[in-house]
């Protein structure tokens, strides 16, 4: 069983997201969002306001309740929940609506990874905190500086890890890498690379593009999607 916490999933991506987790019946799916507490499909939905530090954490104990007990595969938090409001010049904005930005986009993901960290120590042999970003966190819009802020903060805090942590850290990173599909990556990198040149692109190469449906390790990840399994690429 696959434990996944996913906030704001009322609406957009966050609910697609739930829906699709909640499709494969070996995730166990807790969201948390606005919408009042009830059972969904895969799980159930917890209420919390987002901006209140004591909710979360009323949240958290009761999410940690159903894990009692429990022992799962792997455990995934999805910080997808987040509000762009207030947009405006900085002297403009209420002061109470600046806080309450930094409150949802930076603060509370802050806080369910720390939980999260906590209560799945031991838990599941396989941890994943994913936070959806933004490139307002990696260039300035007009008008956005709350949301800016926060998602650049939201950045730095996810890339974050103990010092001591740093070489196993980008060891474990590169053997993700490493374990993906081999041939695709490189058809990624000689596509990017081509996208460079402003030179229109001829049918052949946009032929191309649809090679890598002939090749063995399409098959082989096709197979092991089926089957619910790891794939094994041979780069060929």
């Amino acid at each position: 069983m696959n434990l996944y916490i996913v906030t704001g999933t009322t609406q957009g991506l966050g609910k697609a997201l739930a829906e699709a987790i909640a499709r494969d019946p070996a995730n166990e799916l807790v969201a948390l969002a606005r919408a009042p507490d009830a059972p969904i499909p895969g799980g159930a939905r917890i209420e919390v306001d987002l901006a209140d530090g004591a909710a979360i954490e009323r949240a958290c104990d009761r999410v940690e309740q159903r894990m009692r007990g429990k022992r799962y595969e792997k455990a995934v938090l999805i910080n997808n929940a987040g509000v762009v409001a207030p947009v405006a010049a900085l002297e403009a904005i209420d002061a109470d609506a600046l806080e309450r930005n930094l409150l949802v986009n930076l603060v509370a993901p802050m806080r369910l990874m720390r939980r999260f960290l906590r209560m799945t120590e031991g838990a599941a042999p396989l941890r994943r905190v994913i936070n959806i970003s933004s490139g307002a966190g990696r260039r300035p819009i007009f008008g956005w500086s709350a949301y800016c802020a926060a998602k650049a903060g939201l950045d730095m805090a996810t890339r974050v890890v103990p010092d001591a942590n740093v070489a196993s850290e980008g060891a474990a990173t590169a053997a993700r890498i490493a374990e993906g599909a081999p041939l695709v990556a490189r058809w990624h990198k000689k596509f990017v690379r081509r996208l460079r040149d402003p030179a229109p692109i001829s049918q052949a190469e946009a032929d191309e593009c649809f090679d890598c449906f002939d090749t063995a390790d399409f098959r082989a990840g096709y197979a092991a999607f089926l089957a619910k399994e790891k794939p094994r690429f041979e780069g060929r």
